[in-house]
């Protein structure tokens, strides 16, 4: 099956069906959470792959419950990122991925 990608402009990726399906799948104050992470956090991402990787991420829910995830993430031939998939992951995965150095670098606090 093949999978039609979106190009977001104005964030410089493309977006998979893989990665459309898994937001759309998730609660949605937690799905708008990491979107915004993400668009947020792009440019640490951006400079960190060659081909393909995966990458975790933390977002904070407004009971202050953690929530981890794992981002796939894939450079195209056209040079663009594609964000080709997204699962939600326990914090031993995501500390895992810490300690490999493979998480979206955020230097700044999630507020919203």
């Amino acid at each position: 099956m093949d999978l039609k990608q979106i190009y977001i402009k104005k964030g410089g990726y493309e977006v998979a069906e893989n990665f459309m399906a898994a937001i759309a799948g998730m609660e949605i104050n937690t799905g708008i959470k990491i979107a915004k992470f993400i668009e947020k956090n792009f440019s640490s991402i951006e400079g960190n792959i060659v081909a393909s990787k995966i990458l975790g991420g933390l977002v904070i829910e407004d009971n202050e419950e953690p929530i981890t995830f794992g981002l796939e993430i894939n450079r195209s031939e056209t040079k663009f990122i594609i964000l080709s998939d997204l699962k939600l992951i326990p914090m031993d995965e995501y500390l895992d991925l810490m300690n490999l150095k493979n998480i979206i670098d955020s230097n700044k606090e999630e507020t919203q």
